[in-house]
């Protein structure tokens, strides 16, 4: 797992050139290597193991002396936005340092909500891994206290990594894992065996209002997993829509994302294989609704920062 700080935030760098380990001058804009990557087989229906791709991110500590405890946050589906920077600050504040993690920039992206197969959540859990792996060599970093956080798009990545699976691909025995999940507003909409097991606490954060990804289905997930004895929660946001916590940003609609709330799927794997398109054109609408609310955001920042200071204690 490698780091290179960037001299230009738009021009990734190759991978043979990155560093390998961090030092205490490199707070900043970072290039870093996924954990490998996951790439489809050429029918399109299952991921199957690939070389490390370039990503990015912006790694910032709290004042003061450290090692700091750290989350790392993953966007949502349109990249970093608001959700991300405002929880990053108030992290900070907490004591956290923040790595907020780009998957799009060093592919090229700068959207994938209008075409959701372009980029998977699921196909980003090597990224935190990868980030992971050269946060903690951050001397000013906590290695045993790290958590991921993730936000619809990224939720989807956050639940995925929060399987064992996950931890037994991309975090073996030796190499540092996540104590914490925290995905807000992910989609629960598909069945896979490996979610049954997760490997750290997983504390789930959704709005009541949400039709882009719906609580209904993440309510029974956690059901489901709490009565198998996993450390599961979930809190439900009264009158929260998709996007709850991003400040500042008015009721709207958004008529051209990709919108799979109306479909559920069941899967022999994590890995596939995947619905054919001739089913998922029969559930997959056009459009969903976001919205700031306050009150909400307000609970989950408390909600938040209590359930990391259990968790990263």
């Amino acid at each position: 797992m490698w780091l290179l700080v960037a001299a230009c935030a738009a021009c990734a760098p190759a991978l043979r050139d990155v560093k390998r380990e961090l030092s205490a001058a490199d707070p900043g804009r970072l290039w870093l290597a996924s954990a490998e990557s996951l790439v489809r087989t050429p029918d399109g229906f299952r991921f199957v193991a690939g070389d490390p791709v370039v990503v990015s991110g912006e790694l910032e500590l709290p004042s003061g002396a450290g090692p700091f405890p750290a989350v790392i946050l993953a966007h949502g589906c349109n990249g970093a936005g608001n959700a991300e920077a405002g929880w990053a600050t108030v992290l900070r504040e907490w004591g956290y340092a923040t790595l907020v993690l780009d998957s799009f920039r060093g592919r090229g992206l700068t959207e994938v909500c209008t075409n959701s197969r372009t980029l998977t959540g699921t196909q980003r859990i090597p990224d935190a891994y990868g980030a992971l792996r050269i946060l903690v060599t951050h001397p000013g970093i906590d290695p045993r206290r790290v958590a991921l956080m993730g936000f619809s798009h990224g939720g989807v990545l956050t639940l995925g990594a929060s399987t064992v699976w996950a931890r037994e691909t991309y975090a073996p025995a030796g190499r540092h894992a996540f104590r914490a999940f925290l995905p807000f507003y992910p989609s629960c909409n598909t069945a896979y065996p490996e979610r049954e097991r997760v490997s750290a606490p997983l504390r789930i954060h959704t709005g009541e209002l949400d039709d882009w990804t719906p609580a209904g289905p993440c309510v029974r997930l956690v059901e489901a997993l709490r009565a198998s004895g996993q450390d599961v929660t979930i809190t439900v946001y009264p009158g929260a829509h998709h996007s709850f916590d991003s400040i500042g940003r008015s009721l709207r609609r958004l008529p051209n994302v990709d919108n799979g709330a109306g479909c559920t799927f069941t899967i022999g794997s994590i890995l596939g294989p995947f619905p054919r398109l001739s089913e998922t054109v029969r559930c997959v609408r056009k459009g969903a609704t976001i919205a700031w609310n306050p009150d909400a955001t307000e609970q989950a920042r408390g909600n938040v920062r209590a359930q990391l200071a259990e968790l990263l204690r």
